[in-house]
């Protein structure tokens, strides 16, 4: 006697689906792709380089659409750490930035680094944006995240 399993694509599609959750789960907690973290305890020094990165896309109208990032975009450090930044300017001419929350403000130039320190005397999650590219409509945001736990 024979056995025929049918198996229904809505069931398929739900397995991919939870398969797909679980590997983003484990790409995004366990620290890969676009998140650094470096380790140690709070109250020591980190130090973070970071790029910045241009995407473009050519849409079936065949326009270009481009967008700019940097590059980890998700920085996390301890209360109490003494933090440098190191930004370095690969793509776009210049990108004038803030730590929101914090008050830090410098300007990225291509071929140029900014480095920015400061310690990182407040909980919470900052963001690091670039005033160049803010919104979808200036080919952003251009937006990272400096998480103070």
């Amino acid at each position: 006697m024979k056995h025929v399993f049918i198996i229904k694509r809505s069931k398929i599609i739900f397995a991919l689906v939870i398969l797909c959750g679980l590997i983003g789960g484990y790409y995004l907690f366990g620290n890969y792709g676009n998140i650094m973290e470096t380790a140690g305890s709070a109250g020591s020094k980190k130090e973070f380089t970071i790029i910045t990165t241009e995407y473009k896309a050519k849409m079936e109208d065949g326009k270009i659409i481009e967008v700019y990032r940097w590059d980890p975009g998700i920085l996390f450090v301890e209360k109490g750490d003494q933090v440098t930044l190191k930004f370095y300017g690969v793509q776009g001419a210049f990108h004038p930035f803030e730590i929101k929350g914090l008050g830090i403000k410098g300007e990225v130039k291509k071929g140029r680094e900014t480095e920015v320190s400061f310690v990182a005397d407040k909980e919470g999650t900052f963001e690091i944006i670039c005033h160049t590219h803010s919104n979808h409509t200036q080919n952003g945001p251009m937006v990272g995240y400096l998480i103070v736990d």
